[in-house]
């Protein structure tokens, strides 16, 4: 990889920080908000919270190590499209985060 490859990466690593910082104050904030709607403890969904946490770091680093060996415009297009699956995946996690409280 060039430098210009790891300024890119690095650049859209901050996008991946958001998603990161986003799933924990989920891991944080749910497990409290379920304590105040009165929800049993054991509905809380930790597996998706947990993903909302690693799946972002997850998906960034193999699209690093799938496109490093691609120009800088292919690379930086499948680290664009790791961001859009990020995305993608973290909303159908809060979806199914918040579609479990049953009141």
């Amino acid at each position: 990889m060039t430098r210009t490859h790891v300024g890119v990466a690095a650049l859209l690593s901050l996008l991946v920080g958001w998603f990161v910082f986003d799933g924990v104050s989920s891991l944080v904030g749910l497990p409290a908000l379920y304590a105040q709607l009165g929800v049993d403890p054991a509905r809380v969904p930790w597996v998706a919270l947990w993903a909302g946490v690693v799946l972002p770091v997850v998906l960034y680093l193999a699209a690093i190590v799938v496109a490093r060996r691609q120009s800088l415009t292919r690379f930086t297009l499948v680290l664009i499209v790791a961001l859009a699956a990020t995305a993608a995946v973290r909303l159908s996690l809060i979806a199914l985060a918040t579609g479990s409280i049953l009141l």
